[in-house]
């Protein structure tokens, strides 16, 4: 299932506020930045190499542009400081079901009315991962379903009918 989006051709003049239109192939385009990139977390053979250099006299900068991995400042600092090389575990609970199959079972949600319309005890039995209806239910929340009575519409009386007319 793969979502065709439509084409959209750029524009061959664009310009910054206060200065006349360019063309586009004279000019380059600012680069744009993301909001909010998440920096991996390092792994121990990384944490070793980043002592290693730090204890033979290195800066934080220095190992910085040497490594051939993209670390952030605060990770190189955090490393050097640790008593050991590897890292701790991560707190909290594993979650119970895998990426893939929360996304097959947004899959399976989406692809007909009457399957959004199935209580959760019901899409445990048909989807067969082997859990209990609130997994299914927090698994579900957190890709943001949220389930609500499904409420007929109202018959419309002939008085209303005819004001929406006019």
């Amino acid at each position: 299932m793969s979502l065709s989006l439509p084409i959209i051709e750029p524009s061959v003049f664009y310009s910054f506020p206060g200065t006349p239109l360019v063309p586009r192939a004279l000019t380059e385009l600012p680069p744009l930045s993301p909001k909010s990139t998440k920096s991996s977390q390092t792994t121990r053979d990384q944490r070793r190499d980043i002592r290693l250099l730090y204890d033979i006299g290195w800066s934080y900068k220095q190992i910085h542009d040497y490594l051939p991995f993209h670390l952030e400042y605060y990770q190189i600092r955090y490393a050097c400081r640790a008593l050991q090389a590897t890292p701790k575990k991560k707190s909290g609970r594993r979650p119970v079901l895998t990426q893939a199959q929360i996304k097959d079972l947004v899959f399976f949600v989406y692809a007909s009315s009457q399957n959004r319309r199935m209580s959760f005890s019901q899409l445990t039995t048909v989807m067969n991962f082997g859990v209990k209806k609130d997994v299914i239910r927090s698994a579900l929340l957190c890709k943001g379903f949220h389930r609500r009575l499904a409420m007929r519409k109202p018959p419309i009386s002939e008085k209303n009918r005819q004001l929406r007319l006019q």
